[in-house]
């Protein structure tokens, strides 16, 4: 299904796979990664979308996938399945909670991310790489639940240029402020759900103080990426392209 034509448009389609070139800042290497986020694994998103997320992932063949949160969509009952699915992406993986972990159950999530193999970070960074052009990755624990420290994420990390991942983009100039991390990945916002031109993005504004919302946006040298993600949680439609179901592919580079 092509993404101009009317299912496409209300999101009863695939994710679409998209690619972008990231630069950070003083950073020296180079890196390949998948993002994907929100796959709100429950009654509301069909798993035929979810395991053509992880097709797309593995057709892409990152070095990397990471992913930013709100894993569930209400309770427990589709763990297992996530588990297989997330399972099924080749090569290493690196993950933050979202705040819909958190009210259904933080913990049981986390234990089934990683019986996945997926390694989670919950306001703790690692170093993705060897040698000089290891990459620091810092993960925020979830910002909208209180969840976030952001003292005990980027302990020890100093000024290193480093990416970061945060379910929730509004904390991302919490992130900036420490120096280190130049690019934040983020989620949560859907892209609007239902995204209006002219209207979805002043709505979120004015009345969620929803500052990021779709896409890519730089403030003073830092950026954040906002990826639609591949789920919902409320109803199953999308409409409007900053709203489309989204794999990311981003080719990181030092810049």
């Amino acid at each position: 299904m092509g993404m101009d034509t009317p299912g496409a448009l209300y999101g009863f389609a695939p994710p679409t796979l998209t690619g972008h070139t990231v630069k950070i800042p003083g950073w020296t290497g180079r890196l390949r990664i998948a993002h994907i986020t929100d796959l709100h694994f429950g009654v509301v998103t069909p798993m035929a979308i979810q395991r053509e997320a992880v097709a797309q992932v593995n057709a892409a063949k990152p070095q990397l996938t990471v992913l930013t949160g709100d894993f569930i969509c209400r309770g427990r009952s589709f763990l297992d399945r996530m588990t297989e699915t997330l399972s099924a992406i080749d090569g290493p993986k690196l993950a933050v909670l979202g705040n819909h972990d958190h009210w259904s159950d933080g913990p049981g999530v986390r234990a089934a991310l990683e019986r996945a193999e997926v390694e989670v970070l919950e306001n703790a960074w690692t170093r993705f790489g060897v040698g000089e052009d290891a990459l620091p990755i810092v993960g925020l624990d979830d910002y909208g639940t209180d969840h976030h420290d952001v003292d005990l994420a980027t302990r020890g990390l100093g000024a290193t240029p480093a990416l970061a991942l945060s379910h929730n983009p509004e904390s991302a100039p919490l992130l900036w402020g420490r120096g280190g991390p130049k690019v934040v990945l983020s989620g949560h916002t859907h892209g609007g759900q239902l995204h209006v031109q002219g209207w979805t993005e002043a709505i979120w504004r004015k009345l969620v103080n929803v500052k990021y919302l779709s896409g890519f946006y730089t403030e003073e040298g830092f950026q954040v990426y906002v990826n639609p993600g591949v789920g919902a949680s409320v109803v199953p439609w999308r409409y409007g392209r900053p709203a489309m179901r989204t794999v990311s592919v981003l080719n990181l580079e030092g810049g």
